[in-house]
């Protein structure tokens, strides 16, 4: 069987790991509900069955895969393996194209195209229209002809800067680059050739230039930084493909031998180009080496404090929120554009990070980088996601100091000013940070208490009109919809990315505390809000004359949960996706629940009571 794309996802967190991960830990890297990872770990369990390893969980602990580090990195490499011969993603489409009409110089037909990426031919023709749009930002166009095909027209460099581009995103591929350093770090070579584009010209090419790395690192003894040593490697892996269908820099004016530095660097480029039998050209030895032709100036101070604080004002209009207020982030983003925009050599930047902010800070990396493209245009050498990224951190920096130091004021009303509204503050609080109790209130003293306290936000479970304050009506057990609209509005009061006001829910059960009283209270409020969600949230209403009987055996079951008492038993055959909505229902409040105590749960939707004739109870009977 094969694993879908986050399925491959989830493996490799998991085998990343130092320890177990939790189930909402693994949704939220995935961006999906607690619900659907437990769906993909039943397929995940089969797979790593079939490859002799297990997948393991535990209450309270969380799941992870029980295997060596050799039976670890044979599963990396066959999660690699799936990456090469899965059917391509529309991403990985495009990727592809752009690959395959950089290898040569005369036109692709769409034939030829739709063969290599295996699809339809409507959905060719769609990827092209998104292709064009794409390579528009790296000065390269795709141009067409009638009966010929398509091809690429650009100036040499921008078609290779593209090509870096490309390729060092398929590094972000975290076990990739780990496996990559790894081998550098120790000079030896890979037990298996690496998977960096899919394209078998391309990722030969790279394999065998690293073998070269390594063996020439072997001689010499010392090497450049990997993360040097592999800008290098990419950049002659797209230069020798290119230059070996004549696709040249600039001029053919060959490298004297008394013009390279003979060290390492020229050493290898040299070993390269004898190895695919190519002349050393002046341009395209520059290019190998990270040096632009014509090379650019780096902008003086004065202007670099200008750029700093013209991409401060960009990128805050077109996110919402005022970052001029912060000094700092003018200062460290200034160090940094010196930093990055003072290098005479310009060496691909690789981030980490760079899913992981596209993922949570969507708005504000695509703000960055329409900001940096536009500030940057005429020096596409470091313009990359990558480069991108590094500065969306200083950025998140400035939105975390802000999140911080403020808060929203809050007042809550419900009807006695006590009971429910504590409900819902306990299931706010631990769902929304930033917020500030400013009072409670029953519906006849909600007025007086804006008035006295002026709060910026006023949640209630009863309708409020013509009030001036912004007032969110929820119902009394707060649902997924009601803290959605409120995160919303205290996002939108803070001036931050919605993604900036995340859970602070614990990932824990929850344990004795030193206050009973307090812990009495919380206890019941958990009890309660988990007996109303599975009533909300199963499909079968409970039969009314088991209500109280269901009621207490859910009380029942979280004091069971949390005092380490669960049932014992084999899983019963229940149904996944109500299985999967009481586990849901559970860890949402920090309890791992296990089958047994599931099916127990289970078993009230099948029980009915009738009623004979003559008015005597009949015994509860399976629906």
């Amino acid at each position: 069987m094969s694993l879908s794309n986050r399925q491959r996802q989830i493996v490799l967190q998991l085998i990343s790991a130092e320890g177990a991960v939790t189930a909402k830990q693994l949704a939220e890297s995935v961006a999906v509900s607690v619900r659907t990872v437990k769906y993909d770990l039943t397929d995940i369990r089969d797979w790593l069955a079939a490859k002799d390893s297990v997948l393991k969980s535990a209450p309270r602990k969380g799941i992870w895969i029980e295997a060596s580090e050799a039976a670890r990195a044979a599963l990396r490499e066959k999660i690699d393996d799936q990456l090469a011969d899965n059917y391509l993603a529309p991403n990985e489409r495009i990727l592809r194209m752009i690959l395959i009409l950089s290898q040569t110089g005369d036109y692709t037909t769409q034939q030829q195209l739709q063969a290599r990426v295996n699809v339809s031919q409507t959905t060719v023709n769609n990827d092209l229209k998104k292709l064009a749009v794409y390579l528009e930002q790296f000065n390269v166009k795709l141009i067409s002809k009638n009966y010929y095909g398509y091809k690429l027209n650009g100036t040499e460099l921008a078609i290779r800067r593209l090509l870096e581009q490309l390729i060092t995103q398929q590094l972000n591929r975290k076990t990739l680059m780990a496996e990559l350093v790894d081998s550098l770090n120790t000079k030896t070579e890979p037990k298996r050739a690496l998977v960096l584009t899919g394209e078998a010209t391309f990722d030969h090419a790279f394999n065998t230039i690293l073998k070269e790395a390594i063996r020439l690192g072997k001689q010499e003894g010392d090497m450049p930084d990997p993360s040097a040593l592999i800008a290098t490697i990419i950049r002659l892996t797209i230069g020798v493909i290119r230059q070996g269908f004549n696709q040249l820099v600039n001029s053919y004016h060959r490298v004297e031998q008394s013009q390279t530095d003979q060290q390492y660097s020229d050493k290898l480029i040299m070993r390269t180009l004898d190895f695919y039998n190519l002349p050393a050209l002046t341009d395209d030895y520059d290019y190998y080496l990270g040096q632009s032709v014509n090379e650019k100036v780096a902008p003086q101070d004065h202007n670099l404090v200008a750029m700093t604080h013209r991409i401060i004002l960009a990128v805050g209009a077109l996110v919402d929120h005022d970052f001029s207020h912060d000094s700092q982030l003018q200062e460290n983003l200034y160090l940094h554009l010196s930093q990055s925009l003072g290098k005479k050599s310009q060496l691909l930047e690789y981030s980490p990070f760079t899913q992981d902010i596209k993922q949570e800070y969507p708005a504000l990396f695509e703000a960055i980088e329409k900001t940096v493209n536009k500030e940057l245009a005429g020096d596409q050498a470091v313009l990359s996601e990558a480069f991108v990224s590094f500065i969306a951190l200083h950025f998140m920096v400035s939105l975390n100091r802000d999140s911080q130091m403020r808060t929203v004021r809050v007042a809550y009303v419900c009807a006695t000013g006590i009971g429910i509204t504590n409900l819902i503050q306990q299931r706010i609080a631990s769902a929304i940070p930033n917020i500030e109790l400013v009072g409670f209130a029953s519906i006849d003293d909600a007025r007086a208490l804006i008035a006295r306290e002026h709060p910026e936000l006023v949640i209630s479970v009863f309708p409020l009109k013509n009030l001036e304050v912004q007032v969110i009506e929820v119902r009394p057990l707060p649902n997924a919809a009601d803290i959605a609209a409120i995160r919303g509005a205290v996002a939108k009061k803070l001036q931050v990315p919605l993604a900036q006001i995340k859970s602070q829910q614990p990932v824990v059960p929850i344990r004795p505390k030193p206050n009973l009283e307090q812990q009495t209270q919380q206890t019941i409020l958990t009890m309660f809000s988990i007996y109303s969600e599975l009533k909300q949230q199963l499909p079968t209403t409970i039969d009314p004359y088991y209500g109280d009987a269901f009621m207490m055996h859910v009380f029942l079951a979280v004091q069971r949960i949390m005092f380490d008492k669960q049932y014992q038993g084999k899983p019963n055959q229940d149904d996944p996706k109500l299985v999967g909505t009481v586990e849901h229902v559970f860890s949402d409040h920090g309890l791992a629940i296990n089958r047994a105590e599931v099916h127990a749960i289970l078993e009230y939707l099948s029980l009915s009571h009738e009623v004979s004739q003559e008015g005597d109870d009949t015994t509860g009977r399976e629906r």
